[in-house]
């Protein structure tokens, strides 16, 4: 009778301990993983709005689209690199005029959640990013413009209006499991030293500040 005790205890902590694993193994790489430390990539996909014109023009709504790859350090602080491309469409006089930026940026990232809470596992994070980098800025039809008249269409680094800039934006995100989240991102851009307003043939110099603002959609990966 003691030995069939024994083996009916050892049965049953067998049993718990397995099923206790086999739980944490269904909702640990959600509830616990998401946030864990390492490498991540973005990729998002939406609109652009704002871009400095000349009075003389309007300022259309143009895709946006920007990616990334970063790494957190802990559950709350990251660095990123990031990437972004604008296009453009200034409207006057019947015409469109049509440029496009590619942007390089180096950030910091905090998830708010976990530095304002206390850490514990969430199916939705808030992400705040801030950081610095450099726009280049091309419209072709003003560069053959310039150029037809013998002019150098040239930047100090790239053969583009080249412009600094700072980046600020606000990331949510919904964790669909450990690896994967949708993000919705909302970034401006304040850029410094813009030569021409974005209508570039009425040749309008730009203010010495000036702004872009995003808003994307897409997904986050973690490998």
């Amino acid at each position: 009778m003691k030995k069939i005790s024994i083996i009916l205890l050892i049965t049953l902590f067998s049993t718990a301990a397995f099923a206790q694993m086999r739980s944490v193994r269904s909702i640990g790489s959600l509830k616990i993983n998401w946030y864990k430390t390492g490498w991540f990539l973005d990729a998002n996909a939406g609109v652009r709005f704002l871009g400095e014109t000349s009075t003389a023009a309007d300022m259309l709504i143009r895709p946006s689209i920007n990616g990334g790859i970063g790494y957190f350090f802990n559950e709350k602080f990251a660095l990123k690199g990031r990437l972004d491309a604008h296009q453009f469409a200034a409207s006057y006089n019947s015409k469109i005029d049509n440029s496009m930026s590619i942007g390089a940026s180096a950030e910091a990232v905090v998830r708010l959640l976990q530095v304002i809470k206390y850490r514990r596992s969430r199916d939705f994070a808030l992400n705040l990013h801030a950081g610095a980098g450099l726009t280049a800025l091309m419209n072709p039809s003003f560069r053959d413009e310039i150029e037809d008249k013998g002019g150098d269409y040239k930047g100090v680094l790239f053969n583009a209006d080249n412009i600094g800039h700072i980046v600020v934006g606000i990331t949510p995100q919904f964790h669909l499991n450990s690896r994967v989240s949708i993000n919705l991102d909302i970034s401006h851009f304040t850029q410094f030293k813009q030569n021409e307003t974005y209508d570039s043939h009425n040749r309008v110099d730009a203010k010495s500040v000036t702004g872009v603002l995003s808003t994307t959609v897409g997904l986050t990966f973690r490998p």
